[in-house]
């Protein structure tokens, strides 16, 4: 279910689950515009209300992230990746990692292995 989640999000919602963390990790409380802007580290230049709100808010519906309104400022919000919103993240890195033949260590791979005949690192398994 997760990899076929992570599968069917775009580029631009894939790195705003990225943007996401990133914000989180970076503040305590974010704000949409800390997310925006993690959002356009990334290289993405379409941020402005009309393509960003209305896919946060499908993240949000997903069950991948959280948006809540800000303790301090009634205006604002924040957002969280959920834990289904870590687990998608993870396998995107998982998938990336895999595709380019870059090792993973083993506390870094998600719970479920990947299909059979998919390697997990650079080497052969065994």
């Amino acid at each position: 279910m997760i990899d076929q989640t992570a599968a069917d999000l775009t580029s631009y919602k894939r790195d705003l689950l990225l943007a996401v963390y990133r914000a989180n990790q970076a503040t305590e409380t974010p704000v949409g515009a800390d997310v925006k802007r993690e959002l356009e580290a990334l290289g993405q230049t379409n941020t402005q209300g009309g393509q960003f709100y209305p896919r946060l808010n499908e993240l949000v519906e997903r069950t991948l992230i959280t948006k809540n309104d800000h303790p301090d400022d009634a205006r604002g919000f924040t957002c969280d990746l959920t834990e289904e919103g870590r687990e998608v993240l993870t396998q995107l890195f998982v998938r990336n990692a895999i595709s380019l033949d870059i090792d993973v260590a083993e506390l870094d791979l998600p719970a479920e292995p990947p299909r059979p005949g998919r390697r997990l690192c650079g080497r052969p398994r065994g």
